[in-house]
């Protein structure tokens, strides 16, 4: 998030569609220059249709400026198809698009508490908690492969780092991924794991959600019904959340596997 104090400027965000060629980001950069407006922050996404991006660039404009004159001028360059702007009356911002889109779905930032403190309410509340938090981590994990499948080759040989890459991107933690394809046999070790260090001290693994995604991606990739679940947590006061993976039993569903109705 930044803000600013000059009364003279406002804060605008700037939605950029443009075709992905060699010189794109130089010529809408440029442009910026050209016309006096100061970058304040900015990020790419190429995770969408090939040979297109999407570029969000945060400014501090001059309230002089007539603002859809300068999105018209800005469109009308050669390598831009769209422009979409607004501005922050309250001169502060996040550092986002709204709304923020994540791996083709809509997304939002919260803190990690506020995750945390849902995970404890169903702890406190719910019966069988360990299993609904590791269906909703199913399903997630389930639909963010299918995505990576939609726009790139993804399966044995290349998951592990998808994933390790996935996690830090998202600030999740950061993954070792030990596996062995041909048996499906294999470890995953989070470090600064965002369910666990905010969970602080538990009894049992927090980290259930984490567990059901890992199974849900792993499966969907390399189409083989796979069991993951945690054997170590940070909560607990080990160094490093561990998760098992293993081939569930022939004719085994996921779901089953999950909920514990079969080990």
């Amino acid at each position: 998030m930044f803000s600013t104090a000059d009364e003279t400027a406002n804060v605008i965000w700037f939605d950029i569609s443009y075709a992905d060629t060699i010189s794109s980001q130089a010529d809408i950069m440029r442009f910026f220059a050209d016309n006096n407006v100061n970058i304040r922050f900015g990020y790419l996404d190429n995770t969408g249709q090939a040979k297109k991006g999407k570029y969000i660039i945060f400014t501090q404009v001059n309230k002089n400026v007539d603002m859809e004159k300068l999105a018209a001028d800005l469109k009308g360059l050669d390598v831009v198809q769209d422009v979409e702007y607004g501005i922050s009356s309250n001169k502060m911002i996040q550092s986002v698009e709204f709304p923020l889109n994540l791996l083709g779905e809509r997304a939002v930032i919260a803190r990690a508490t506020t995750f945390v403190d849902i995970i404890r309410t169903l702890y406190e509340n719910v019966s069988q908690s360990d299993g609904l938090l590791m269906l909703s981590g199913l399903k997630g994990g389930i639909n963010a492969a299918r995505y990576f499948k939609g726009i790139t080759t993804i399966d044995e040989s290349n998951f592990k780092d998808v994933l390790k890459e996935l996690f830090m991107a998202t600030g999740w933690g950061i993954l070792d991924v030990e596996c062995d394809c041909e048996t499906m046999s294999g470890r995953i070790f989070v470090h600064e794991s965002f369910i666990a260090d905010n969970f602080k001290e538990s009894e049992r693994p927090v980290c259930g959600y984490m567990s059901g995604y890992f199974a849900g991606f792993i499966t969907e990739v390399v189409g083989k019904t796979m069991h993951v679940r945690e054997v170590r947590c940070k909560s607990m006061g080990h160094d490093v959340c561990e998760h098992i993976i293993s081939l569930a039993p022939e004719g085994a569903k996921l779901e089953h596997l999950l909920r514990g109705d079969i080990t």
